[in-house]
């Protein structure tokens, strides 16, 4: 289950355009982060993506990925002409197809595809109409659901909202947030011929003047579970609270919150808050693995990611300017645990610290919060160049700040936590071969 959210330029304070996202996968699937460089194909070439192979096209752009270790395609992005999009399940009333594109799978495909948010959407929804959506997109259990998009790009963000080959989209024009349900009702710009006509014939609605997208279409019980709704109007109430004054640090916050109470612990709640933490088999079974920010003008554009899980326990780092490629150090996660891969070094501290919750992120907090006030003053000096110097400088000092943290659990005493959260999470580190 994840959180999309996005402030158009007349909304911020620098006038710029801001993306979030937080990608919520299974408590133990490495995420992580890939750039891949322009590349030019032979007349007639395919691209094998998740399920299925299609067409591949003359040339593709140089793109940032979030993405689960062993897909095709990704949760978040963002390709060389400042286009960004962030991926939503949605649970719906009609089945998902065994195979087809996954909604990661059409994230990639379009930002390798396209120049702007318009060609993006666009590459979407024709990928869309003739492949189809589907396949497994779950990790180590099976999970099948229709998907929704923000799109943006430095003038231009839009929702795109399917259900198998039918879709509908809207143009944003000021705040906007996803999470996992149908956002929109009747108040698209524009949408498939059979989006109606499916919905009339299932009797789900009775005419035209009488549909709404996500009354009409949503799995309104796995939607609740997942706590779609809040998440949603958490991010809403947080987005206009800001309105016309909102920053790129303000986006991250935003992705870090649980809830207003400040001894809040990941053990409590039955359903998933925007800073998702894992604590059972039923209900909070996923969290957030990755975070991605990012702010657009027509001159610039940046991203900022924290390549790990848990945006609250996690510093974001600069990534993805002009003529750079992944931080040195960087190593890419697989399926266990690996001291030197940079998403499983968190991983670990990260399944200590939740023990343990409140003391240990209150010394995290200060230094997380000067770190990030600093890099992106910096960052965003008039005379500043990210280069891959600065980016390795920055991505060191979070890996930093993370290993210097860690070497304080053992100095604080472990509080008391529920025995089958501890259970849970001993089960992961054996599965994950952590000691």
């Amino acid at each position: 289950m994840c959180d999309t959210i996005v402030a158009t330029p007349k909304t911020t304070k620098e006038g710029v355009m801001l993306f979030g996202k937080n990608s919520d996968r299974e408590a133990d699937e490495a995420q992580n982060i890939d750039i891949r460089e322009r590349q030019k194909y032979e007349l007639n070439s395919t691209v094998k993506c998740t399920y299925i192979e299609i067409p591949q096209v003359k040339e593709t752009n140089r793109i940032l990925l979030s993405k689960p270790y062993w897909m095709f395609g990704a949760e978040i992005g963002m390709n060389e002409h400042g286009v960004t999009i962030g991926n939503e399940a949605l649970m719906t009333r009609v089945k998902p197809a065994k195979t087809g594109l996954t909604g990661m799978d059409l994230l990639r495909l379009a930002l390798e595809r396209s120049s702007n948010a318009i060609e993006a959407r666009d590459v979407i929804i024709n990928l869309l109409e003739t492949y189809g959506q589907g396949g497994n997109c779950g990790y180590r259990d099976k999970l099948y659901y229709m998907n929704g998009f923000i799109i943006a790009d430095y003038q231009q963000a839009f929702v795109l909202e399917t259900v198998e080959k039918n879709w509908a989209w809207k143009e944003i024009k000021g705040v906007w947030s996803i999470s996992n349900k149908i956002s929109l009702e009747h108040d698209y710009d524009a949408r498939s011929e059979g989006l109606i006509t499916h919905a009339i014939n299932n009797g789900w609605c009775k005419s035209e003047d009488d549909f709404n997208f996500t009354k009409n279409y949503s799995n309104k019980l796995i939607t609740w579970g997942a706590a779609g709704k809040k998440r949603e109007q958490t991010n809403r109430c947080h987005l206009q609270e800001k309105k016309g004054r909102l920053t790129i640090q303000d986006l991250m916050q935003m992705l870090r919150f649980h809830t207003n109470d400040s001894n809040w612990r990941p053990y409590q709640g039955l359903r998933m808050t925007v800073c998702a933490h894992a604590a059972n088999n039923l209900t909070k079974h996923t969290q957030t693995t990755n975070s991605l920010v990012s702010q657009m003008s027509s001159t610039n554009f940046s991203g900022f990611t924290t390549g790990s899980a848990n945006p609250c326990m996690s510093p974001f780092f600069p990534i993805f300017a002009p003529g750079t490629t992944l931080p040195s150090g960087y190593k890419p996660s697989g399926e266990f645990y690996n001291q030197e891969h940079f998403w499983w070094f968190a991983e670990k501290i990260h399944r200590q610290v939740v023990l343990n919750y409140l003391p240990m992120m209150n010394l995290l907090y200060n230094p997380m919060a000067k770190y990030e006030r600093e890099m992106i003053s910096e960052i965003e000096s008039e005379n500043f160049i990210l280069d891959q110097k600065e980016i390795n400088n920055y991505f060191e000092k979070a890996r930093i700040l993370i290993k210097n943290w860690g070497e304080n659990i053992p100095t604080n005493p472990v509080l008391k936590t529920p025995i089958l959260f501890r259970r849970f999470w001993r089960k992961y580190n054996k599965l994950n071969k952590i000691d």
